[in-house]
């Protein structure tokens, strides 16, 4: 945890982007974990497992405590981090956790697509 002290002060984009990150990692809206989440834990309903439902919930909230720690870290603590950023890396990193949140919104275009290359896979 150490590792993270500080790095929303050195490298502020790259802490966004990774908060972003970990709250999809998390479930948290909008994101696509929290899409995913939501299909899964449907899914489990409807199959009749609302336990395995409780389960996957109750699991959900203690990673979250985990997780959460890291972005406390990232942002409260003072510290420095032990990241070396590269420009294209940063690019990257923020591009993906921008589409992390714009794909959240209409998750019917990703589930299109997958659905598609399914079906060609069958």
């Amino acid at each position: 945890l150490s590792d993270y002290s500080g790095l929303a002060k050195k490298h502020p984009a790259l802490a966004a982007a990774m908060t972003v990150f970990i709250l999809s990692f998390i479930g948290f809206p909008p994101t696509l974990g929290m899409v995913g989440k939501f299909y899964l834990f449907r899914a489990v309903i409807d199959g009749g497992f609302v336990w395995l439902a409780i389960i996957g919930v109750l699991t959900s909230l203690v990673s979250a405590f985990y997780y959460l720690r890291i972005v406390v870290n990232m942002y409260m603590n003072n510290g420095e981090p032990a990241v070396e950023r590269e420009t294209w890396l940063g690019l990257t990193t923020s591009t993906m956790a921008v589409l992390t949140v714009i794909v959240s919104l209409v998750p019917q275009f990703l589930f299109a697509w997958a659905s598609e290359a399914v079906l060609k896979l069958l």
